[in-house]
């Protein structure tokens, strides 16, 4: 027999080979909703994932689940395929989200053919059935340096796991219906709200997925928008403008599929007060419960706990419900002043540019903290959080705004602090003429402080702490008002 007839016949006894899965036949063409909390979905996910012996790694986004790399499989050959899995979660509705499970792989391949020695192949086989590179820093090194000679040849590949998706599908919506007798299980008293009800904010009763749209493009942001940036705001605090312009301006960056992280000058110590917020519906009782934290609740409220930064959270949150790829991070701290202070806000910057090297970072804080250079005029050995970030790309930009007031503080005649409205009037770069809309604009120079540029947010009014039974005076109005003759702007002394 020709060896062409011996392979006819060996295709016929054995079949014919198996065709390669298209893109198609791995990645579904509609996801499916579980009508589950995305916090019960992802501990579902991770406890199927623990029965099958598999370990997990710490990830910065808690929407995310990774796997560590599995061991080798063909010990003693030198070409070995590494695997783990990323889960990715996304929150739909409080009660609805989508997971996605990706196995990851990664091929390395033996190249030994100088090495005769039979020792050296018996000593590279217990090394390989004993050792996982990707769990040793210097043993990665060295695959990665050629050591050992070991060469990574080809790139890291992900594909949705089907199977594994459709059996956390049946293990969430597959199981019995709970029968409850109401003798036997004692009622938990719901939440009751401790306000009035025209205290709280509506954006709860509202469809989520129009209340996480994003507004009119904010002139001279497109251009600027790329992976990696950081933007520093620095405000003048107390006003209602700063941070809803602030708040569209992180809409429309991960509205263009940025991953942004929206950071406020908030202890630490209320993160975790905060992520659950962002994980209800908002309703009023969500709401007290945010506000129940010590940062809220301080005798002194010098802007940073105001009803405007209380609705910037609640923004953030319908965001998320829209699908918006958006973190809200607390990087303050109470336990320190001054210098110190500044440089621990600046050491969680650095940790999590890292960490997220990709990510959007949008930081709003007191002007003060926004300088890149060293030492102010009331004190010259104070180091800002900015001259101490270690960002590859930064953008400081002052905020620019018409005359008007906000809420703050100050010490009065008596060298005691006294909190309340206070007048706002903008000098120099600074001034603009009320009724314009949102633009960045950026300078020639940097300045000596070391802004980059201005963020235009409008005519300030005050927004008074977020706990405060006052109702806050009318907005200013947003009607363009003439310009002097030759449309110069007037001067703001």
């Amino acid at each position: 027999m020709s060896v062409r007839g011996w392979l006819l016949c060996c295709a016929l006894v054995l079949g014919c080979a198996h065709t390669p899965l298209k893109p198609e036949d791995v990645t579904p063409q509609f996801e499916h909703v579980f009508q589950k909390p995305l916090e019960e979905a992802l501990a579902a996910t991770r406890a199927l994932l623990i029965e099958r012996g598999l370990r997990f790694e710490a990830t910065v986004d808690p929407n995310q689940l990774l796997t560590t790399w599995n061991n080798p499989s063909n010990v003693g050959t030198g070409n070995n395929r590494f695997s783990r899995y990323l889960v990715t979660g996304i929150a739909v509705s409080p009660r609805q989200s989508v997971v996605r499970i990706f196995q990851m792989s990664f091929n390395v391949m033996g190249n030994d053919v100088n090495d005769r020695n039979v020792w050296w192949k018996v000593n590279r086989e217990a090394y390989e059935a004993s050792v996982n590179p990707f769990e040793d820093p210097q043993r990665l090194a060295a695959l990665r340096t050629g050591q050992n000679r070991i060469e990574l040849r080809t790139p890291m590949r992900g594909t949705r796991d089907m199977d594994l998706e459709r059996e956390l599908t049946l293990r969430l919506e597959s199981g019995p219906s709970l029968e409850v007798v109401s003798g036997n299980v004692k009622q938990e008293p719901h939440p009751m709200p401790v306000r009035d009800a025209d205290f709280y904010l509506t954006r709860w009763k509202e469809d989520g997925t129009e209340t996480g749209k994003c507004g009119p493009a904010i002139r001279g942001l497109a251009a600027l928008m790329s992976p990696g940036l950081t933007v520093l705001m620095g405000e003048q605090l107390g006003s209602r403008e700063a941070p809803a312009v602030v708040g569209e301006l992180v809409c429309q960056v991960a509205e263009a599929g940025l991953p942004v992280a929206l950071g406020l000058s908030i202890p630490r110590t209320e993160q975790e007060r905060v992520t659950r917020y962002l994980a209800s519906a908002g309703a009023p009782a969500d709401q007290d419960a945010l506000l129940e934290g010590r940062f809220w609740q301080r005798p002194y409220q010098d802007g940073r706990s105001s009803r405007a930064i209380m609705d910037l959270i609640d923004r953030v949150r319908a965001m998320r419900m829209a699908g918006l790829s958006v973190s809200l991070v607390a990087y303050d701290t109470d336990v320190a002043g001054g210098s110190e202070r500044d440089a621990l806000q600046a050491a969680f910057w650095n940790e999590r540019r890292t960490a997220q090297p990709d990510e959007v970072h949008v930081v709003l804080a007191g002007n003060t903290h926004t300088r890149t250079v060293a030492g102010t005029d009331w004190d010259k050995s104070f180091t800002p959080m900015a001259h101490l970030m270690k960002a590859p790309r930064l953008l400081v930009l002052e905020m620019s705004y018409a005359q008007g007031t906000r809420w703050g503080c100050d010490l009065n005649r008596a060298g005691k602090i006294q909190c309340g409205y206070v007048g706002a009037t903008p000098v120099g770069r600074l001034a603009a003429m009320p009724g314009l809309s949102p633009y960045i604009n950026l300078f020639e120079e940097t300045t000596p402080e070391g802004a980059h540029g201005v963020l235009y947010v409008g005519e300030l009014s005050p927004s008074l702490p977020a706990v405060s039974r006052f109702k806050e005076p009318p907005p200013p109005s947003n009607i363009p008002q003439p310009g002097p003759p030759g449309g110069k702007k007037p001067s703001m002394f």
